[in-house]
């Protein structure tokens, strides 16, 4: 079983103050205008002092939530990662490309463990980021709104534990021993889930007791079967000002058909849906949701000519 993940989700809407033009999928430039700002607001050393040599980094709200340093020597499992996973997750609400005055530009930003506590810092970034301008041509909008919604009880699935449908609502992208797993087996979705679970739970939720002795749960999704999927891959690719190159971002979109003994993979399905998966799960790639499965003669019935 793995720690349960403290989170909170903000829902926050930016209106646009001048026409503008932005890129369909904003994750990116989100969590781009958001980094810059939160630096802007909170460093007491200024922008010539790289944040890996800072004296204050252990302290410092931006290295806490954008910048995540390992600090400690790492558990065996995660030895070789230069620093943590990042404790939020942004989701585009939607792919507008044009606004107009007034238009509203809606996501969601969820903050996980210890970066519960810094919201405020949060929202003043997010706010800020709005003020200084989105894009290459810093369209300008402003917060109009921010909502805390804390999350409710866990959910009492009464989901079938034999069928599921897995959905990959943004490009999902999974490596298999460097390459991309094609298809996508689900037992290397559940390593992937698991991975970052427990990443998550280890690097930012205090006191979590974290098993890294999962490989009776691998064995057990090993014989899960993919019944029926309907994917299809979805190029993307940033532009990274750091790297200074193009990175890519593609991976799958749509649906998978599981069968098998599902009953263990149900919390982590769940956690998995909130903390999403793969590369660029920050920026809101790698979003997943689960529900009962519709039998695949059904979907022929549905989907035949009348």
């Amino acid at each position: 079983m793995h720690p349960p993940i403290p989170h909170l989700r903000l829902r926050l809407t930016l209106r646009a103050t001048a026409p503008a033009r932005l890129p369909p999928f904003k994750g990116s430039l989100l969590r781009g205008a958001f980094g810059h700002a939160l630096r802007r607001a909170v460093c007491a050393m200024g922008p010539e002092q790289p944040c890996g040599t800072c004296r204050l980094r252990r302290a410092c709200v931006y290295t806490r939530i954008f910048e995540t340093f390992i600090e400690e020597e790492p558990p065996p499992f995660l030895k070789g990662l230069t620093t943590a996973p990042r404790p939020y997750v942004f989701e585009p609400a939607d792919d507008t490309v044009l606004f107009a005055t007034g238009d509203p530009l809606r996501f969601d930003l969820l903050l996980f463990g210890q970066a519960i506590d810094l919201e405020p810092y949060v929202i003043l970034a997010v706010e800020r980021s709005a003020a200084a301008g989105l894009g290459r041509e810093r369209f300008p909008f402003v917060l109009d709104e921010a909502l805390a919604l804390p999350p409710g009880p866990p959910p009492e699935d009464g989901l079938p534990v034999s069928g599921l449908t897995l959905r990959l609502l943004t490009p999902t992208r999974i490596k298999i021993n460097d390459r991309i797993a094609e298809p996508l087996p689900f037992r290397a979705l559940a390593f992937a889930m698991l991975r970052r679970t427990l990443e998550m739970a280890h690097f930012h939720v205090p006191g979590a007791a974290v098993d890294w002795n999962f490989r009776p749960l691998l064995d057990l999704a090993a014989a899960v079967r993919v019944t029926h999927a309907d994917l299809a891959w979805r190029d993307w690719a940033r532009y990274s000002n750091r790297q200074k190159t193009k990175i890519e971002m593609g991976g799958y979109v749509g649906t998978l058909h599981l069968e098998g003994d599902l009953k263990p993979f149900l919390p982590l399905l769940r956690t998995a849906e909130i903390l999403h998966i793969g590369k660029g799960a920050t920026l809101g790639l790698g979003r997943l949701a689960i529900e009962a499965a519709v039998p695949c003669a059904t979907m022929a019935k549905e989907d035949s000519p009348s």
